[in-house]
């Protein structure tokens, strides 16, 4: 049988004897497929792979969690008010998200209303934050609340709040380093003394007696003083105590002394009433002299003087009572008058 030789054929079966050949040359490696074809014009350089990175990876995961519409943004602020985030955490609370809304449709009535809504329970929100002292928070809960109300005069109070309490906490910082840095002071003050002084004091000698210099004669005993007339015990409590040579080495006992009365004040009702009275009052007069524990004892009328005569007492004062060389707290009684002439 004749082969008969279509024109043109030849060098297509040439190319395929070439490309069989180049297979054979490769051992049993099978030919890669030819990479996709790129629309980038002819004799554009080829776009550069991006790099993995796993930053761009979370940033792309936390973007998708952040509601991008309207309903979204509606429906997040719900949750944020169901669960009372009003204004805080920064980025997720109500306001936040209604603001969103109004970003993206100025008009939206829903967002309005709830913002206008949520501002009080935002604005005490703020003030327990204030008065816990949390003053960061408190500053972004502000800067929220001016931007869903600029001209509010209660935003505005919350801001001077935060700033005056900031400068009260520096002044307060400040005073206590100023009392640090002082005891600091006075104690190497005081080592600086105590390493420069010496160990003992030495004690001064006692001189002799000699016979150039013989020892002073002794005191002849004063006489005993007369004893003065008997007087009533107000007026002895408050008399000194004339001085002796056995008192001198005894233990000084003296009773308490009046120093300064305060006269109590007329009751304007028992004045227009033309009422007389008294009060006696039964009170403490303490070591340093001052009166404590002022109580009524009896009173005629009753509860007309009482409380002036407690408050003009309250502010006597008193020698303390001395014993065994000791002031010590003693109770005492007083009448007090209140008479129109």
């Amino acid at each position: 049988m004749k082969t008969k030789f279509v024109r043109g054929a030849l060098p297509t079966m040439t190319l395929l004897l070439a490309l069989s050949g180049l297979y054979g040359c490769g051992g049993d490696e099978a030919p890669q497929a030819p990479p996709a074809a790129s629309t980038a014009p002819a004799g554009a350089a080829p776009a550069p792979a991006a790099p993995a990175d796993a930053g761009s990876d979370a940033s792309a995961s936390t973007a998708a969690t952040v509601p991008q519409s309207v309903p979204a943004l509606l429906e997040a602020a719900n949750k944020a008010m169901r669960e009372q985030r009003y204004i805080l955490p920064e980025g997720d609370n109500a306001i936040e998200y209604y603001l969103a809304v109004l970003d993206l449709e100025p008009e939206n009535r829903q967002a309005q209303l709830a913002i206008l809504e949520l501002m009080p329970s935002a604005q005490g929100v703020t003030e327990r934050l204030i008065d816990t002292n949390r003053l960061d928070e408190a500053a972004i809960a502000v800067a929220v609340l001016k931007r869903a109300q600029p001209t509010s005069v209660v935003v505005t109070t919350l801001e001077q709040r935060i700033g005056a309490q900031r400068r009260a906490e520096e002044q307060r910082q400040q005073a206590e380093e100023a009392a640090a840095r002082l005891a600091e002071q006075r104690a190497r003050e005081a080592q600086a003394t105590a390493a420069a002084a010496p160990e003992t004091a030495p004690t001064p000698a006692r001189p002799q007696p000699t016979a150039a210099t013989p020892p002073p004669a002794a005191a002849e005993p004063a006489p005993p003083p007369t004893p003065a007339p008997a007087q009533p015990a107000a007026t002895l409590a408050s008399a000194t105590p004339a001085p002796s040579v056995a008192a001198s080495s005894a233990p000084e006992n003296q009773d308490f002394k009046l120093i300064r009365r305060v006269n109590a004040s007329y009751p304007s009702q028992a004045l227009r009433s033309r009422t007389q009275g008294w009060v006696e009052l039964a009170f403490t007069i303490t070591a340093e002299g001052d009166v404590t524990d002022v109580e009524v004892v009896d009173a005629d009328p009753r509860r007309v003087f009482d409380r002036e005569a407690v408050r003009a007492l309250g502010q006597w004062k008193f020698t303390p009572r001395i014993e065994n060389g000791k002031a010590v707290s003693a109770r005492a009684r007083q009448r007090l008058e209140f008479n129109l002439n």
